[in-house]
């Protein structure tokens, strides 16, 4: 199943936190605030990386227009405010592929 084109962009311009008018400058920096914040090689803690490969997902779907890939966090509907990014990527994979096994 896959996520629609508005649903998915709505999902983006959450994560990176702008509103739909804003430009190409305010979704940069906003990408670039929220990957010093979130990477990994700077804060090492847990669930910090699948936050940090959402945030590079979220600004690749919205500048780049880059489809999400099979395994795709944002269409996944992570956000970051979950406690538990790995959790509900794994809820959302045996939702969707559970019933091959």
């Amino acid at each position: 199943m896959k996520a629609c084109a508005e649903t998915l962009t709505a999902r983006a311009r959450q994560v990176l936190g702008v509103k739909e008018g804003d430009d190409v400058r305010t979704i940069k920096k906003a990408y670039r605030r929220l990957a010093r914040q979130y990477h990994p090689d700077a804060h090492a803690g847990a669930g910090e990386d699948a936050k940090f490969l959402l945030i590079t997902e979220a600004y690749e779907y919205l500048l780049r227009h880059k489809p999400p890939g099979r395994n795709s966090l944002l269409a996944a509907g992570l956000t970051l405010e979950k406690d538990d990014p790995e959790d509900t990527y794994a809820r959302w994979w045996l939702e969707h592929y559970g019933d091959f096994f």
